[in-house]
């Protein structure tokens, strides 16, 4: 009993003294980080892209910068660091979190900025970073600066209200339709390029086609989404939009027009209240209410989060054939679905087919009816998908449809086509106040803006950069190979509703009000699932006999409530801005 007690006391006096050797090499800087006034702190969050672009980014700026020794520390990623979260962290200061710099989404420029609640978090990068060249991986600088080979529509939303450049914009993500294209591919279906070829798809999967059973009997339905504050179906709605009239649908979210002389000026209240009235809003209407109809639906999809929409596409029982969710979906189920990541595709959202009638219908000086109309539409965004001039769509147009079409119309069409909402925005990168290292930082940034990067990027992380958008033609995957065709297309544009509201419209949601798309219910998704009993279809997988005049019913009546209600509480509105 004594030897055992002798032993047991050794072992813990040896248990100690490894512990003191531990602490006092940890006192002495043996395991202790090496932070000195050349080494740069990152902190940053997953997300979708992983990290492993940033591990090989950081190894490949130490090389570059050898000789003057500049250093990246990581940080263990941290995917609560996002939106409220990271602003609360860059209020502490940099002497508190000694971080440099944070790669992150969701918090915009105002809300780090002297609008925000806690003020200026972070530094202006506009002369340090947008007007510098960016830097190749050899250390050398590219011959455009970083502005030049960004977006001007990007960098506003890198600006705050007040026209500080704040944010760093480090990922180009497109929000689109993914398919299952081993499924749609039983029906005999091709992928759509129209809303209305999209509800031909949903039609035939429902109601059984090619073979195969209705939904009720084959377990596959045509579509299924996420429900809750992802806004994943939201956003199709916002590129419906601006698909139809990209002028309308900023001044449908800005409340401001232009004068003769090219000013932007206010809309008078009345102006304001009569944008509920616009065709763009009720043909997006007439869309939403078909596509969320739940009866088509997945079970389950009126109450699921992501994981459980992507495993209802990736699967067979209550599977889905469509979902709408964006060009980093691969990433995120590529660890539980590898033998399945070659049935799946990624194209941008169908271009509404309304923008067809628009352009070739009965009050254009075509007056094409709507099939000749969906017919000349579905052709030219095919040509627009193979990313053809647009003498080249006229000259095409000619020869296969026997149709003379201006160029004016060949661009409306082509610029529908190129709406893309992208979620790239809110993928933000900010360096903090008073950062020591800033420059250091800055530089950093500048290499991640390099044509380098943009094909480390591609290959690493299956993401597009901002300032380099190639076509991934290496990606053993479909869907990466036609998700980076998406930014690559010369009529690409993007929208996107990260940041506040600008023009007057944002001076009166500074009161609290007409923050989202409506007043009377904000996610028109999750109202339609939840209330909507407007439907062509049976819960039984078969027609009801109702023609989709049903959905152009229902939209009317929301939109008609949605203006009574905005003209009933407008001067609650303006009161409430102080205005």
């Amino acid at each position: 009993m004594m030897k055992k007690n002798k032993r047991t006391i050794a072992l813990l006096l040896s248990t100690l003294l490894a512990f003191s050797t531990i602490g006092s090499l940890a006192a002495c800087g043996g395991n202790k980080e090496k932070i000195d006034e050349k080494t740069i702190v990152v902190k940053t969050r997953k997300a979708g892209f992983g990290t492993d672009w940033l591990y090989e980014l950081k190894g490949k700026f130490e090389a570059a910068y050898a000789q003057e020794g500049y250093k990246v520390l990581i940080r263990t990623p941290d995917n609560a660091i996002k939106g409220d979260t990271l602003v609360k962290e860059l209020a502490l200061g940099y002497d508190e979190t000694k971080v440099d710099l944070y790669i992150s989404t969701d918090a915009n420029p105002d809300t780090v900025g002297a609008l925000g609640n806690y003020g200026v978090l972070v530094e202006n990068i506009e002369e340090s970073v947008y007007n510098q060249p960016a830097i190749s991986y050899d250390g050398t600088e590219e011959a455009r600066t970083v502005r030049e080979k960004i977006s001007a529509e990007t960098i506003s939303y890198m600006t705050d209200t007040k026209g500080e450049l704040y944010g760093y914009s480090w990922a180009q993500t497109s929000a689109g339709l993914v398919v299952n294209t081993r499924k749609l591919a039983a029906y005999g279906l091709d992928l759509p390029k129209t809303t209305n070829e999209m509800f031909d798809c949903f039609d035939k999967i429902y109601c059984g086609y090619n073979g195969i059973e209705n939904s009720i009997e084959s377990g596959t339905y045509p579509i299924t989404y996420v429900s809750g504050g992802s806004g994943y179906g939201l956003v199709f709605l916002y590129a419906l939009m601006a698909q139809y009239d990209i002028d309308e649908y900023n001044k449908f979210w800005t409340f401001m027009t232009t004068d003769e002389a090219g000013a932007s000026v206010k809309l008078s209240d009345a102006a304001c209240q009569e944008l509920y009235d616009d065709s763009m809003l009720l043909e997006m209407m007439k869309v939403a209410y078909r596509t969320f109809d739940l009866n088509i639906s997945a079970p389950g999809s009126a109450a699921q989060g992501v994981d459980q929409a992507q495993a209802k596409v990736m699967g067979d029982a209550d599977g889905a054939v469509f979902m709408f969710n964006g060009d980093w979906m691969l990433n995120e189920v590529k660890l539980n679905y590898e033998e399945d990541l070659g049935d799946i595709d990624f194209i941008n959202f169908p271009v509404m087919s309304a923008v067809g009638t628009k352009v070739f219908g009965k009050n254009t000086a075509y007056n094409f009816d709507d099939a000749k109309c969906e017919e000349l539409l579905s052709y030219i965004v095919g040509l627009v998908d193979e990313n053809k001039s647009i003498d080249e769509i006229i000259a095409s147009v000619k020869a296969e449809k026997g149709v003379d079409i201006t160029e004016e119309s060949a661009r409306e069409v082509a610029r529908a086509r190129g709406v893309t909402y992208a979620r790239g925005p809110e993928h933000v990168a900010y360096i903090t106040k008073g950062s020591p290292k800033k420059d250091i930082a800055s530089l950093f940034l500048r290499m991640m803006s390099s044509d380098d990067f943009g094909e480390m990027f591609s290959r690493v992380a299956n993401g597009t950069s901002p300032y380099c958008a190639k076509v991934n033609t290496t990606s053993p995957y479909k869907f990466v190979r036609n998700a980076s065709k998406i930014p690559a297309n010369q009529y690409f544009s993007l929208v996107s509703r990260f940041g506040s509201l600008k023009g007057y419209r944002g001076e009166i949601s500074m009161g609290g009000n007409l923050l989202g798309l409506f007043t009377t219910e904000d996610h028109i998704p999750d109202y339609i699932t939840a209330e909507s009993t407007a439907s062509m279809y049976t819960e039984l997988g078969e027609r009801n006999g109702l023609t989709e005049s049903v959905y152009t019913t229902a939209a009317e009546k929301f939109l008609a409530e949605e203006k009574s209600n905005v003209i009933k509480n407008w001067e609650e509105y303006l009161s409430a801005a102080g205005l």
